[in-house]
């Protein structure tokens, strides 16, 4: 299940909340945003009723974008009932606005704590991860493990271990593809006051659909996912490209930690594609090990992977949490 919700107008989402995102999934945070972002006219009710009700928090970022949507103190009030319920959390972020303006639109609101965008989405997300500690899924050792076995000699170890590769990332972009033709045809007949008010039956089978195209493509739920776009067709050769001289360990370390970083940008789950870890097992103690172990991995042929021992080292004495 998704973690936290976040509530934006689409105006704020390339500036701060696109790059909030991943610091948070930096973090191993598992973050809901995509399907809900708010367009002018929208209404909150339907998208903040479905995000609170499968999250255990609500991150509301407020900015003059937010404020401008034309949307009733009920919409809001969805947010508060679910925390008074002891459903989710409501964690404000002021981006760009000050305590006269949200006062204004909530007063509610304004005399919450609230976290200032003006400290930088770094500093605001790791406010957010302290709330929410992520325990492992795997064990250092089997980390360990799994990593070591990313080491091969042979013709046949060696493509199998690119084929894999390959094949996770292209069952993101798939499901991606897919995906995108089915809600489009979904939407195509709705007017747009229909749309303002997502309708439930329609919200539904879009959710059973993602649910199937999960397990069409073999992705688990750990995997990070969105719904954003596919890699451009034209790129595709690169990515094969890269992704097989990353495998053999043989490119650049300079290259290798911009695959890595290039997977993060087009929201693919790099722990996933390239050593079939799903990004949300990693618990905060064993993700930054094993970020610097995905960059080693790509460009340890030469010299053995002598870079990467002390990174399996290290995991393996990570005690378990808790």
């Amino acid at each position: 299940m998704p973690q936290i919700f976040i509530s934006h107008a689409s105006e704020d989402k390339d500036a701060f909340v696109r790059p909030l995102v991943h610091a948070l999934k930096a973090y191993g945070l598992r973050v809901w945003y995509d399907e809900f972002s708010l367009r002018p006219g929208d209404s909150l009710r339907r998208s903040i009723d479905h995000g609170l009700a499968e999250c255990n928090a609500g991150l509301v970022v407020l900015s003059p974008s937010f404020f401008a949507k034309e949307w009733p103190q009920r919409e809001l009030d969805a947010l508060f009932t679910a925390e008074i319920a002891g459903r989710s959390r409501l964690i404000p972020v002021w981006h760009q606005v000050d305590f006269k303006t949200v006062a204004e639109a909530s007063p509610l609101l304004a005399d919450r704590f609230a976290i200032r965008g003006e400290l930088g989405v770094e500093a605001v997300a790791s406010k957010i991860a302290e709330q929410f500690p992520v325990p492992e899924k795997y064990t250092g050792m089997e980390l360990a493990d799994i990593l070591q076995n990313c080491q091969h000699s042979g013709l046949f170890a060696g493509e199998a271990f690119y084929a894999g590769c390959v094949f996770r990332f292209l069952a993101l972009n798939a499901f991606k593809e897919e995906y995108e033709e089915i809600f489009e045809s979904a939407v195509s007949d709705l007017a747009d006051e229909e749309l303002e008010d997502f309708p439930e039956e329609l919200y539904a089978k879009l959710k059973a659909e993602q649910d199937r195209l999960r397990r069409k493509y073999r992705i688990p739920d750990d995997a990070y996912l969105t719904t954003d776009e596919t890699v451009r067709e034209e790129e595709l050769g690169w990515w094969r490209d890269t992704l097989g001289s990353w495998a053999s360990g043989t490119l650049s370390r300079e290259k290798s930690g911009e695959l890595v970083q290039e997977l993060d940008l087009d929201e693919l789950d790099e722990y996933y594609v390239l050593i079939c870890v799903p990004n949300f097992a990693i618990s905060s103690g064993q993700r930054p090990l094993l970020q610097r172990a995905l960059v080693e991995l790509g460009c340890g042929f030469e010299d053995g992977y002598e870079h990467l021992q002390p990174i399996c080292a290290e995991l393996r004495a990570i005690k378990r949490d808790g």
